[in-house]
């Protein structure tokens, strides 16, 4: 198999090389949730990403405002919660404006204009005008309450740009889409400066790994399913093992999971049956399916004692689902096949799906067995959408040389070896499925390695304004 993804790659070194990340849209750098989201970093989180970049500003400690000295990751800390800025827009300025989150020997001039703010193109830094904005903790603080003070005044100062007017940048037409990527224009007019600041974002705060990623560090044991930009933390075993395949953990830099914001922990077993207030519920995946009384729950013949009791917030990341009445059969499913034919299917309530094939049970059923049925056993039963394989594992097709990774129901093409090998994969967690099984899964993105970006030109084309 490895023969055949290297003659792969050999093809793919003739072709463009391609990013993971999306083309570079002028109109839409960033959104304004994103923009304002104060506590998508803490302060261990950002003086942890500034060691791991082994940045000199891991350990730069310079005059606070208060006139104390603090460590560079407080100062951004602190910037961004007192204006309700992104940290990482801050650690991307310093970056794209003067390299500093990579630069290892920074100059006095790099530091006292970290973020470029109140340096016009054509400005002198010596300028008298300029000088209360000198210093690392005045830059990042200004650089922070700019745009905040954007957001105030956006609807009374003509000047600052907003989103859905034209506005011609470098010779092109731009409309922005929100107000945070107009925001980005009128701090930096210019758009080379601005695809810089978007291509440093995506290379360190946007989402590598596919959704349905189980994901662990090298130093640290805490496993997360990464999901919708998301690491959800899986905190026990139980949950692990009822929920997914454990062998399909896969070991990525620390760096990847810091990109991650927190989502909701996974802490509910499959299948677990839980109670809050006056109301029981079956955990089904990703459905919470509420019983119609606690009758039900006892024809089932839960032991009270294995209920576990929780709380609404406990069930927030579960959508609600079919509820369960005393005439439902089989809540947890059935895989069968027909006496009369090779064909599998899941019988599940009064529904039934075809499964595209054995190794197809195998992945999403570990634990149930297949069942020999008569053809009658389908005459009350309405046909749904075919069974595909989960996300996050990885497949093969009969008679096709590619391999690729299942993410929200669609086959992604792992384009070469080193990309697999790069993204942490298991060659022995290949399950091969049949050739008209795998026509039948549609294809998404093709996965390709991303681009990590570190060490663009210094770009200082920030606008002289100084307003706050």
């Amino acid at each position: 198999m490895k023969n055949t993804l290297t003659y792969l790659a050999i093809i793919v070194l003739l072709l463009p090389q391609v990013s993971l990340a999306t083309s570079f849209n002028p109109n839409n750098i960033i959104n304004d949730e994103i923009l304002q989201n104060k506590d998508a970093m803490d302060l261990f989180d950002i003086q942890a990403f500034l060691q791991e970049k082994n940045s000199s500003l891991a350990n730069f400690v310079t005059e606070f405002q208060d006139g104390t000295n603090r460590k560079a990751s407080y100062i951004i800390y602190n910037s961004a919660q007192q204006y309700n800025i992104n940290p990482k827009y801050l650690l991307v300025k310093l970056q794209k404006e003067q390299s500093l989150v990579t630069e290892t020997n920074p100059s006095q001039k790099q530091l006292d204009w970290a973020t470029g703010f109140g340096v016009c193109d054509a400005c002198s830094k010596d300028d008298l005008d300029i000088q209360d904005y000198k210093g690392f903790n005045n830059q990042v603080e200004s650089a922070a309450a700019v745009m905040r003070s954007y957001y105030n005044k956006v609807n009374t100062q003509t000047w600052i740009k907003k989103a859905g007017q034209t506005y011609n940048i470098d010779g092109e037409n731009i409309t922005p889409m929100n107000n945070a990527t107009a925001f980005l224009y009128t701090y930096t007019p210019h758009l080379h400066g601005n695809e810089n600041f978007w291509t440093i974002w995506q290379a360190w705060f946007v989402q590598s790994y596919p959704d349905g990623t189980l994901a662990k560090t090298k130093d640290d044991a805490t496993i997360y399913l990464i999901q919708d930009g998301k690491k959800r933390k899986i905190s026990n075993m139980t949950s692990l093992i009822t929920r997914f395949n454990p062998k399909l953990i896969i070991t990525i830099p620390q760096t990847e999971i810091n990109k991650l914001e927190y989502g909701n922990e996974i802490k509910l077993p499959n299948y677990a049956i839980v109670k809050d207030g006056l109301d029981y519920y079956l955990l089904d995946n990703e459905y919470k399916r509420k019983f119609t009384n606690y009758d039900v729950v006892k024809q089932i013949g839960y032991n009270p004692d294995e209920i576990i009791d929780v709380t609404n917030s406990d069930l927030s990341d579960y959508t609600l689902g079919k509820p369960i009445t005393l005439e439902e059969k089989n809540i947890t499913g059935r895989v069968v096949k027909l006496k009369t034919g090779d064909s599998l299917y899941y019988i599940k309530g009064n529904t039934y799906s075809p499964i595209l094939d054995e190794n197809t049970a195998k992945i999403n059923f570990p634990n149930l067995k297949i069942e020999d049925v008569e053809a009658n056993e389908f005459s009350n039963l309405t046909s749904i959408d075919p069974i595909i394989p989960k996300d996050g594992h990885l497949i093969g097709i009969q008679g096709n040389p590619n391999i690729y990774v299942m993410e929200n129901g669609k086959k992604r093409h792992i384009i070469d070896e080193k990309t697999f090998d790069t993204y942490g994969y298991n060659w022995s967690n290949i399950v091969w499925i049949d050739f008209f099984a795998g026509l039948i899964i549609p294809n998404g993105e093709p996965l390709y390695l991303i681009e990590q970006i570190d060490n663009l030109d210094t770009v200082t084309t920030t606008s002289s304004t100084t307003n706050l």
